[in-house]
């Protein structure tokens, strides 16, 4: 599965974003406010290309590895440090 996120869509601060985060990783359903395109590929891997504060990110997530990336987080596995809170207006869940 490829899918599309665009962090600066979202407002919430980086807790509830990495939450979020880590139930698209265990469910695999891109219902997150955030996803702006996502594509069933055939793969058992999940390929994430991420925007965020102006950095464009692509990071692999093995099947066998989503668990540990769900609960650990995207912010450990990109090259730059998110800020905790971004300014503008909230996104409804």
């Amino acid at each position: 599965m490829k899918v599309w996120i665009d962090r600066d869509l979202c407002t919430v601060q980086l807790a509830t974003c990495l939450s979020c985060f880590g139930q698209l990783v265990r469910t695999g359903i891109p219902d997150r406010g955030c996803i702006t395109d996502f594509e069933d590929d055939g793969s058992e891997d999940m390929t994430v290309y991420m925007k965020s504060e102006g950095h464009h990110e692509t990071i692999v997530i093995p099947k066998d590895q989503r668990e540990l990336v769900a609960y650990d987080g995207w912010d450990k596995f990109v090259s730059f440090v998110p800020k905790f809170r971004k300014e503008g207006p909230e996104m409804a869940f």
